[in-house]
């Protein structure tokens, strides 16, 4: 580990010369968590509107999960920047750009005439996200004294799951009410009061360290994940010829160039300049989670994304119906991931991650059975029960990849379980559209229905995700039995 203290474990050795909490930490922490809810709220909006924005655009399902997966995208290329920027500048430095960004996408999202600048309003929100939902994972690290750092990490845990939950309904709600534009409408002043009231209030000291940021290692990031996500979005309209490359193509220059990037950063960690430093995967603790993540989050974002276009579109819901639908596996990720971290001290990760596998896979073999005649009742049960499995997998994931890392890899350990889930959740969504849009596309030329069309492409996206988790499954086999990850150093 290196002899200089880095600001992060300036300020944790400052903190915990107390056990309690100063003032300007509470404050900062309350601050972080309230802007993180805020941020991932948004996030999840734009899942339920999704087929309002296409109706009301004009546009494919293809073109418009790009929406989503533009944002998720954008994040996956900001995250490994972020640990540059907290060394570089002071924490509340960060938030205000952090909270800036978000602010004026939001903005711009709420007055765009179509969907090109709605794309762009997204994408600025996307950057002004991917730092700040880093950021408060990381006060938590460097504030918190580690005898309370569990408690308020499951805080945060919390504040993160409670978003998705409320996210589908309201949308619902102002949906029913109004038009799309009124989802930005409504977070734009959240977001100014939250950029004031943290600009102002977060006093909480530092020291800034000079570093230089290797952009080398950011344009290799942008193009490689960027190709990478094109090729996966673009099946989907290449059956219909409206792609201007071609998806292998794009796919074979983004295994090229993130390989070319991960050699760079091997290179460069060994000098401590890496923007995504690769050693936490030498250890087996953090690698098979961070391995199980890609699997099951690919398997759970898309399916929770394409679920309110299904029921809109091939069940008749309305969008006020397809929130209350998702508001309870929201709520129940919340609950059973509050009892799942006091289970994982007393038996650890490997149990609860192929329960959960078990418990996610069987639900989503039988979500590929239901097609629109399914009484409604039925539908949501599966639900739950996709739901309840992938709670068992969040807490355990993250726990031991993240516990199996010292100080001085935890920073970028976090980097690169924020990536993964950023890149999966691009990966997932733009799976699941690609495959229902091919399979609906081939349907509907043989003269069905587009609504039932469409349940039968989703049906064959569930059954992608079936196989990712069990290939999650196998993973979570590997998982050493040991109750507490041993910390590398």
């Amino acid at each position: 580990m290196s002899a200089i203290a880095t600001p992060l474990e300036a300020e944790t050795q400052n903190t915990t010369v107390s056990e309690k909490l100063n003032p300007e930490s509470k404050i900062a922490l309350s601050v972080l968590f309230a802007s993180t809810f805020t941020v991932i709220l948004n996030e999840m909006l734009m899942g339920v509107a999704l087929p309002t924005v296409m109706a009301d655009l004009g546009i494919t399902a293809s073109l418009g999960q790009w929406l989503t997966t533009g944002y998720m995208l954008t994040m996956a290329v900001v995250i490994p920047a972020t640990g540059f920027l907290t060394e570089r500048f002071r924490m509340r430095t960060v938030y205000a750009l952090a909270m800036s960004l978000f602010t004026l996408g939001t903005l711009v999202a709420a007055v765009a005439p179509g969907f090109e600048v709605l794309l762009i309003g997204r994408i600025i929100q996307a950057v002004g996200t991917a730092i700040a939902t880093p950021l408060a994972f990381t006060a938590v690290t460097a504030l918190v004294p580690p005898s309370r750092a569990g408690r308020m990490m499951a805080l945060l845990t919390v504040s993160v799951s409670t978003a998705p939950a409320f996210g589908p309904a309201m949308a619902g709600a102002i949906l029913s009410l109004a038009g799309w534009r009124w989802l930005f409408v409504f977070i734009l002043p959240i977001a100014v009061i939250s950029l004031v009231i943290g600009n102002i209030m977060i006093r909480v000291p530092s020291t800034p360290r000079k570093t230089k940021v290797d952009g080398l290692s950011v344009l290799l990031s942008a193009i490689g994940f960027a190709s990478l996500d094109y090729g996966l979005a673009s099946f989907g309209e290449a059956s219909g010829g409206h792609t201007f490359v071609s998806p292998w193509t794009a796919l074979g220059v983004g295994i090229v160039v993130v390989a070319l990037f991960a050699v760079r950063q091997l290179f460069l960690q060994k000098s401590d300049r890496a923007l995504l430093d690769m050693r936490p995967f030498a250890v087996r603790s953090f690698a098979v989670p961070a391995l199980l993540a890609v699997f099951f989050m690919t398997a759970a974002t898309g399916m929770m994304t394409l679920m309110p276009v299904i029921l809109q579109a091939s069940y008749g819901l309305t969008p006020l119906q397809t929130g209350l639908f998702m508001l309870p596996g929201g709520l129940t990720i919340t609950v059973i991931s509050i009892v799942v971290g006091r289970v994982y001290d007393r038996l650890g990760a490997r149990p609860l991650m192929v329960a959960g596998a078990i418990f996610d896979g069987a639900g989503l073999w039988f979500l590929s059975t239901h097609a629109p005649g399914t009484p409604i009742w039925l539908l949501l049960a599966t639900y739950m029960f996709i739901i309840v499995g992938q709670a068992f997998l969040w807490t355990p994931t993250y726990a031991a990849s993240l516990g199996a890392l010292n100080k001085h890899l935890l920073p970028h350990g976090s980097a690169i379980m924020n990536t993964i889930q950023q890149l999966s959740g691009a990966a997932g969504i733009a799976i699941a559209f690609s495959v229902m849009t091919a399979t609906s596309a081939a349907l509907v030329s043989g003269g069905e229905a587009v609504g039932p069309a469409m349940a039968k492409g989703a049906q064959q996206s569930h059954l992608v995700a079936f196989g990712m988790v069990v290939l999650g499954l196998l993973v979570a086999l590997m998982m050493p039995k040991t109750k507490a990850a041993v910390q590398v150093h």
